[in-house]
């Protein structure tokens, strides 16, 4: 089984303009500074299902690889990410589509050490059908020095159906990585400045789901 080598890297504050497409959260006046930003990838490890969570919902993922914050400190994968729901509607009659929404706001590492941080969903993948590989991640603090990544073998998701309404296109050239966005390699569901909609009666992303999530590191 060939497997990704995982990928620590801090990104020049410049390429982190490549996110321009998304946005975290407005801040509120007055509120502390960002000492650092990044995107990485974490997998769904409890189903989301629109027509069965509600706005204020907790909802926790965990990171799919081990990656380094700009400070240094190591997240071991399978470090968790938790956040609430901030919308989810389900499909009824005369609506367009069914709408789910996630707001990420603390991400929990190793000896009980949490991080305030603000994060939404920037990219998902369909669930891979093999071993967790280590994947890119792209953190860096604000004003860092560049350093150089390290290639890392193309990331294909695989041909299977993931939810109640998404499937997987035919087209599996999709790369993860920190700089992807949209939704990648699934039918029916679309992602846009952090709201996942679809066309279906729900948005339903099942166990093993990929995102990449986009964060500001506050502490």
């Amino acid at each position: 089984m060939n497997r990704i080598g995982i990928v620590v890297l801090g990104a020049m504050l410049a390429a982190s303009l490549c996110y321009g497409q998304v946005s975290t959260p407005a801040l509120a006046p007055g509120a502390p500074a960002a000492i650092g930003h990044g995107a990485f990838p974490v997998k769904v490890v409890k189903t989301l299902d629109s027509s069965k969570l509600k706005e204020g919902d907790t909802v926790e993922v965990e990171t799919a690889g081990s990656f380094k914050l700009p400070d240094g400190t190591l997240v071991p994968k399978g470090s968790k990410l938790t956040g609430n729901v901030a919308s989810a509607k389900a499909r009824s009659k005369g609506d367009p589509e069914s709408q789910l929404t996630i707001t990420f706001d603390k991400l929990n590492i190793a000896n009980g050490r949490q991080l305030s941080i603000k994060g939404i969903v920037q990219a998902v993948f369909p669930p891979p059908d093999q071993a967790d590989p280590g994947i890119p991640v792209s953190t860096t603090a604000r004003g860092g020095d560049a350093h150089t990544s390290i290639p890392t073998p193309e990331y294909k998701p695989p041909d299977m159906k993931t939810g109640s309404n998404t499937s997987t296109s035919s087209n599996q050239g999709s790369n993860m990585s920190p700089t992807s966005v949209g939704v990648q390699g699934m039918h029916g569901l679309e992602l846009k400045d952090g709201v996942l909609t679809s066309n279906g009666k729900n948005v339903k992303l099942g166990d093993g789901v990929r995102m990449i999530v986009h964060i500001d590191i506050f502490s």
